[in-house]
């Protein structure tokens, strides 16, 4: 094991090998799920005016301070009103108001509608039940944000809320990394595709889908190319297809067997081969190289190594293309409920349940057959990671976590 590549050096070769994809500008709704990379600043004040809170009655606070005399109505402001509309208020006087509409003149508090109670015969008065403290249920300008205030800086994660502010500030085009092209192929003289039904000794492909899928998950735009057979002619046509996008990836054909051929095709159309084998369990035999601005993932065959390569070093990769300034995101901590145990000498990424009790991730340890069982890949949220040198832990202790939803680790 000694000559495997550690993880660790295995991901920097990859992340120093991804180049940056230009910007570009799209619409805010297409923004949502890419990396900011511009600065988006308050164009004003918010709220740009005085607002309340709640549904109620706009008044003086010290009008209800000495007793709680009826108020009479003067006015009803709904939200959207021009405030240059509004009637001030004065002592002994009220304003109905709706929640987010504008503060009228000389009130400065808002007693909500369950604090009052009507005044027999007088439609146009209130009873207030109880006194109110100046600033109650109201926001003042500027009391969320400021103009000219950063909002949402480079490198920021657009989800929901983000698309939210942008939308708030009036922003329809927004600067972002952009997307990149992935192909995938799976290999193998054995695979048929899923609405095929597998003749002796044939299998159905699930990689293909399986990375199309990481891929769009990912974020990026997945070409699948079909299924390659054990041969170069076949490979060389398919992968002279998929190097004409900024990444390719393949399943199968990269360990020490005749028909393993990925590595020799790759280096025949001129890709220079970084490594070929990493102390990683599962997925030893994986095949990283370039050509020209072309990244190139070989995984093994078996579908949870495939899975975990993708997992720890293509969605680095991707990552890093769409301009994330965390591309590998730093494994969380947590305690398992279940006992591993491993032979030392590679780094083991095994299939987890992990859930959040509160205070830490509760870290399930998914029982599995081996690489080739394709279940465990729909069963995990995370990876469970032990260490090269480290034979065995114990439920209890601390194990590190990578999560495996691109909306937890931004």
């Amino acid at each position: 094991m000694a000559d495997l590549l550690p993880v660790e050096r295995a991901l920097s070769i990859v992340l120093e090998s991804t180049p940056i994809l230009p910007f570009e500008q799209v619409s805010a709704g297409d923004a949502l799920g890419r990396w900011l990379q511009e600065e988006v600043r308050a164009g004003h004040d918010y709220p740009e005016f005085d607002k309340s809170l709640m549904d109620g009655y706009a008044v003086l606070s010290a009008d209800l301070r000495r007793d709680l005399r009826p108020l009479r109505v003067i006015q009803e402001v709904p939200a959207g009103i021009d405030p240059a509309r509004l009637k001030p208020v004065v002592p002994g006087t009220a304003a109905r108001i709706m929640t987010g509409a504008p503060i009228p003149p000389g009130a400065d508090a808002v007693l909500i509608v369950e604090e009052t109670e009507p005044v027999p015969g007088d439609p146009d008065a209130i009873r207030p039940k109880s006194g109110v403290a100046p600033g109650a249920s109201l926001a003042r300008r500027g009391a969320d944000v400021r103009r000219g205030e950063v909002l949402l800086a480079p490198g920021e994660f657009i989800g929901p809320g983000e698309a939210g502010v942008l939308a708030a500030c009036g922003r329809t085009r927004v600067t972002v990394g952009g997307l990149p092209r992935v192909s995938i192929i799976a290999t193998g003289d054995e695979l048929v595709e899923s609405e095929t039904v597998p003749g002796p000794g044939q299998i159905r492909n699930s990689n293909g889908p399986l990375l199309r899928a990481l891929a769009g998950r990912a974020g990026a735009r997945a070409r699948y190319l079909g299924i390659a057979a054990d041969s170069e002619t076949a490979l060389r046509r398919m992968m002279e297809d998929g190097l004409r996008d900024d990444v390719l990836v393949l399943s199968g054909g990269v360990s020490m067997g005749t028909h393993d051929l990925v590595g020799r095709v790759l280096r025949a159309l001129g890709a220079e081969i970084a490594f070929e084998s990493v102390a990683i369990k599962p997925g030893k035999p994986f095949t990283f190289g370039r050509r020209g601005g072309t990244l190139v993932f070989g995984c093994p065959g078996n579908p949870v190594s495939t899975y975990v390569i993708f997992q720890v070093f293509a969605r680095a990769a991707l990552r890093r293309m769409m301009g994330s300034p965390t591309p590998a995101p730093a494994p969380v901590g947590g305690v398992l409920a279940t006992p591993v145990r491993q032979r030392p000498g590679r780094a083991g990424y095994y299939q987890a349940r992990a859930l959040w009790s509160g205070s830490t991730y509760e870290v399930q340890v998914l029982p599995t057959s081996g690489s080739a069982d394709f279940v465990s890949c729909a069963r995990g949220n995370a990876l469970a990671i032990v260490p090269s040198g480290v034979v065995s832990l114990a439920a209890g202790d601390a194990v590190e976590l990578v999560l495996l939803d691109d909306h937890e680790d931004r």
